[in-house]
């Protein structure tokens, strides 16, 4: 059990947290043809924009409700209800994510109230789907407003009670923000590969994948699941949860679901990616394909290989919470040792990672833990890129948002063949920055003058 310990400065200072709107936006993203809209001030979405655009490189669809300083004080309902009669008018969108920020919370609106209002004075426009969240910044960070769009979803847009014929071939696959769109296409093919049908919700791979899109910018998202595949989750055979902050959303699903509901911290580790893979099988009846029987053995291959260069390397980790479960689970398993670990809130699961203690601060406390207890590499997002260079530490880029590097935003770290390009990747790292002890010569050593040399020659 790791003690969770609470910074008591007044302020951050180098801040690694990112906040709740931002995570709901990054889920919203995984529905087709969505809207996200930020009840905020203009600069609430613009803010969040440009995160977006570094990360992934693309244009990102997203609307605002321009709340200005008269709407704020005076009352905000009738921004709400202009931009969902523009939005739906404009860019005939199949789902708008209608979700609060920090300055809409303090200021009391009551965002599902404004959202019925909507439907009653605007009837021809019932065949959008519209999604509430509260997200407010001053609570939670970016994995809570991701879980809370889930959770959301799950009572706005999933039926209570399953619809009795069942669909035998689906399964849910329910993500947490630690999967990149290229950890989505992974698990896909792991799925497909036993003849099931996957509806992964969200489904960042079709929306955020960096692929070239057809035609000019589209107003929505393209690409994403489907509104009909999530009103019918409750009839697919079984639903896999992966990702601790999705414990809520897990259990809520299960209350809606004719199948069984498993959950699945993360699938960074030998034995949990074997779980993942015995589920697929028992629920399909079918063998494990020779592919992934394969690359389980390249992932054994390359944990012998890397074992000399990781076997005791302590790994420093600034991260959300599931990226911490993930990372922690993943160095124990290959003999590093974690810590020390950085958490930008208190979340579910911190007081169970395998370490003595887990800080609740930023990047200014993870110096200073590292000044009494050195790092030989570093976990963290961008944000860490100047301190890992001061410590003079190797930056290992995970988690939100990453945006000096290109193609990080899609790298596979789930699954048997994330699993071993990762191992790859931290061995040659180390094999780098690897210093050779400089060879040794005694002091007793005789030292002889050339000519004495030619003599005894």
């Amino acid at each position: 059990m790791a003690e969770i310990i609470r910074s008591k400065k007044p302020l951050a200072v180098s801040p690694v947290k990112s906040g709740q709107p931002l995570g709901a936006i990054l889920a919203s993203m995984g529905f087709e043809h969505c809207i996200p809209l930020v009840h905020g001030a203009q600069g609430c979405s613009a803010f969040a924009k440009v995160f977006f655009i570094q990360h992934f490189h693309d244009p990102i669809p997203l609307q605002s409700t321009a709340m200005d300083p008269m709407s704020t004080i005076m009352g905000s309902d009738d921004n709400i209800i202009t931009a969902l009669n523009t939005l739906c008018q404009r860019n005939n969108p199949k789902a708008i994510v209608l979700l609060s920020t920090g300055l809409s919370e303090a200021q009391g609106s009551d965002i599902t109230r404004v959202v019925r209002q909507f439907r009653e004075a605007s009837p021809r426009y019932k065949h959008v789907a519209l999604l509430t969240v509260n997200t407010p910044d001053f609570y939670g960070s970016l994995e809570n407003g991701f879980s809370a769009v889930l959770e959301s979803m799950i009572e706005q847009w999933i039926p209570e009670k399953p619809l009795p014929s069942g669909r035998n071939r689906r399964v849910n696959l329910l993500l947490s923000h630690l999967l990149t769109p290229g950890d989505v296409e992974l698990l896909r093919s792991y799925v497909e590969a036993f003849g099931l049908q996957p509806v992964v919700v969200p489904d960042l791979s079709l929306s955020l994948d960096g692929h070239l899109a057809s035609g000019d910018f589209s107003p929505v998202t393209q690409g994403g699941t489907t509104l009909a595949q999530i009103e019918q989750m409750g009839q697919s055979l079984c639903t896999l949860a992966i990702g601790v902050s999705l414990g809520h959303a897990a259990t809520l699903l299960a209350q809606r679901s004719r199948g069984e509901v498993i959950a699945l911290p993360h699938l960074m580790t030998l034995e949990t990616c074997d779980q993942f893979i015995n589920q697929l099988k028992v629920i399909s009846g079918r063998n494990v394909p020779d592919w992934i029987e394969r690359q389980r053995g390249q992932l054994q291959d390359a944990m012998i290989d890397c074992h000399m260069w990781l076997q005791g390397v302590p790994v420093a980790m600034a991260a959300e919470g599931d990226l911490l479960a993930a990372w922690c689970d993943f160095a124990c398993s290959q003999g590093m040792v974690p810590g020390p670990l950085i958490a930008p809130v208190s979340q579910r699961g911190l007081s169970r990672l395998p370490v003595g203690k887990v800080v609740i601060g930023d990047l200014e406390d993870m110096q200073d833990l590292l000044h009494d207890n050195p790092a030989a590499l570093m976990v963290a997002n961008s944000h860490a890129a100047n301190l890992a260079q001061q410590m003079d530490i190797p930056l290992i880029r995970a988690g939100f948002p990453i945006y000096d590097r290109l193609g990080e935003f899609r790298r596979v770290r789930q699954g048997y063949m994330g699993i071993r390009d990762t191992l790859f990747e931290l061995a040659n790292v180390m094999s780098q920055h690897h210093h050779t002890l400089p060879a040794w010569h005694s002091p007793l050593r005789q030292q002889f003058s050339r000519g004495d040399q030619h003599a005894a020659c």
